[in-house]
Order: C-alpha cells, then structure tokens, then sequence
C-alpha cells in the first residue's frame, strides 16, 4: 500500500462470474449509509477491463491496488474486500477503477461513522447500514454456499470458515465466549434469507443461554425500560467489544445517550461547591466493586431493581445506598 495504510486488503475467496455493466458497485457501506464498525469496505467492479482500483477517504488516497492478475481474478474475480479506517463522523468516500493507467469508472459518497450507535448523532440523508441483505447475499452465495457444505466440524476454532473474514472480531477486550470459538451457526442460521441470518435477535436468543439473568430480571418489580422490552443489544454488542460485559462504549457514555439531563446538573446531593456525586474519574469504594471505575453502574443495576430508580442497596431509605460507600 505504500503511502497510504489506511485500507488493507482482505484475503477472501469470491467465486463469482463476472458480468459487464462497467457500474462501480458499492456493496458495503452502501452509499451514503451510516455504520458503527470499521471493519470492511467491500466493492464490485462489473468490469472486467478494471485492473485497478484506487480508494480516496477524506482527501488521503491509496495507490492503485492491482486486481486484474490471473492470480487475483481466480481467486476473487471482480470483488475488492479492504479494511478502512473512518474518521468519526461524515467521510467523504471515492472509489476511482483504472484499466492500466486510464480511469474508467468512479463513484464518490459519504460515510457517516458512529462508533456509539446512538442515532440522534445520525444527520438527516444517511441511511441505517446492512451488510447481509438477499440481494447482497447472491454476490457472496459461491463462498457462503462452500462455507455452508464444509465439515460441521470446522464450524468452530482455528479452522472455521468464519474466521477467513470475520477474524478481526475477535480481536478485542472482551470478545463473547460463542465468538471466541467461531460457533457462530449457533447463532446464525445458514438456512435463513439473507444466508446466515440471525433467527432470533436480542432476549428471546440472549437468554437461550443467560437464563439466569432472564430470572433475576422476572424478579425485578422496576426493571429497566430496554430491559422490560427485551432489547438487550441497546447496550451489548453480541460479538464483543473493548469495554466490560460487552458494552458498546464505556457505561457512562451508554447511560448519558439516553439520561441527557444527568450529565448537566448536580446529580443526587449538592455539596457546598454545588457540584453534585461525582460520576466517574476515580475508584469505586463500594465493597462489592473494588478495584473498577467509579460509574452509574456503582449505584444503579442497569437492568432493574425492587426499588425505584434500581437502587443496588434494594432498599427504599436513600441512606442505605450511601452507606455501601461511606459506612458510619
């Protein structure tokens, strides 16, 4: 890549017949959609006369990546899977094809990246993004429908198929257990349209295997709004993330998407500063939670409670709360 190492190529086997329309096709990111992962850019020629592609984000470009060797065109055809690295927020995206040196196609858009996934951060013209879609899927449908046909005993581990493309999700903190060892059809069903649909999504599938935070949240008496609603991917990102228990940011940044107005007063009790229960930035001190951050989580269980406010202290008298912290 030289210069520019903001785009690594990916080495995935495509099977594909090439066709001829000479339309640059943006598969994922589609055009002028909005992700929250940086994980893949991937693109389609349609034609077989591009033996180049080159790649611009945000006025840094690529040198022209070679796809038009025998070698290339074996093993991926016409499909370029890359790597980008976005800025966050709005990034303006040129994809330019060559044959040799002579450019012959280009699509140009923008890409809103939004690590948090909180959508009121979404500008108005920005489409929600889906990589699995059926009319994706018929691109993809000679790898996947090997993948599909491989021994049931390489669906996990080092020798999944999976990991070919998905390796890199593993790569974080706190990856999930299931992820970890690439049983991934325990999840995704190989059967389902689009290929490797998710069949059941948020609690129905998540307590399929917690069911033991399925019993404690029955025996909340105030639980958590999402909780209630079952939608446990609000806040946990299924495949894992670089924050405990798999949060999709830090737990803070999670709460305050949604308690805007904690964040601009004086939170709880006033001191004579007037500046309220500290939120973060120092130990937490309760016994149960030595040694982490101090965060909402310190006093509120973020699933629910028996108590207003889900009180970790479970006890109506305020007090009780405090004095997991400051016994007297």
């Amino acid at each position: 890549m030289g210069k520019w190492s903001g785009f690594v190529a990916a080495l995935v086997l495509v099977l594909l017949p090439a066709s001829v329309s000479a339309a640059l096709q943006l598969i994922y990111p589609a055009e002028k959609s909005w992700v929250y992962r940086s994980d893949y850019l991937i693109l389609k020629t349609n034609d077989p006369a591009v033996t180049g592609v080159k790649i611009t984000v945000n006025g840094i470009d690529s040198d022209i990546m070679q796809i038009g060797s025998p070698d290339y065109r074996r093993a991926f055809q016409d499909i370029l899977i890359v790597q980008p690295l976005w800025d966050k927020g709005k990034n303006s995206l040129l994809v330019e094809g060559f044959s040799g040196t002579r450019k012959v196609q280009s699509v140009a858009t923008e890409i809103f990246f939004n690590p948090s996934g909180d959508i009121k951060l979404i500008p108005p013209g920005f489409a929600a993004n889906v990589l699995h879609t059926a009319e994706g899927e018929k691109l993809c449908s000679h790898c996947h429908d090997r993948m599909a046909a491989t021994d049931k005993s390489a669906s996990s581990g080092e020798s999944s198929p999976c990991r070919t493309c998905h390796g890199k999700m593993v790569k974080v903190a706190y990856p999930h257990e299931p992820m970890t060892s690439f049983t991934c059809s325990y999840c995704h069903s190989d059967s389902g349209s689009p290929r490797f649909k998710v069949g059941k999504r948020d609690a129905p599938l998540c307590f399929e295997c917690h069911a033991d935070k399925e019993t404690d949240i029955k025996k909340f008496t105030n639980p958590h709004g999402p909780v209630a609603a079952g939608y446990c991917e609000i806040c946990h990102d299924p495949h894992g993330t670089d924050f405990p228990a798999f949060m999709r940011r830090p737990i803070n940044e999670v709460c305050l998407s949604c308690h805007e107005k904690v964040a601009k007063s004086p939170h709880v009790v006033g001191s004579s500063g007037r500046e309220g229960h500290p939120l973060s930035g120092r130990k937490d001190i309760s016994p149960k939670r030595k040694g982490k951050e101090l965060s909402c989580a310190s006093c509120h269980d973020p699933h629910g409670g028996v108590v207003r406010y889900f009180l970790v202290s479970r006890s109506t008298e305020r007090m009780a709360l405090c004095q997991f912290c400051h016994a007297k």
